[in-house]
């Protein structure tokens, strides 16, 4: 059963983040922010992972787990 990589949970309408200012914050390319951002992420890099773990972690206002940002498909 693959996983997703879903940061919808964290990154909702009112935090009011756009993927460019996303892309600004994190670095990585807005194909790959936006697939997070609609659950849809299956494969990147270990790098990427925890880039997108540490910028779900600022949006929560609290440190998560790579499982957490994880959802199963």
């Amino acid at each position: 059963m693959p996983k997703y990589v879903d940061l919808s949970p964290y990154w909702t309408e009112e935090k009011n983040i756009s993927i460019q200012k996303a892309k600004d914050m994190t670095g990585l390319d807005k194909r790959t922010l936006s697939s997070a951002k609609k659950g849809q992420l299956e494969r990147c890099q270990f790098e990427t992972l925890f880039k997108l773990k540490d910028f779900a972690s600022e949006l929560a206002g609290k440190a998560l787990t790579l499982e957490e940002i994880f959802k199963n498909d």
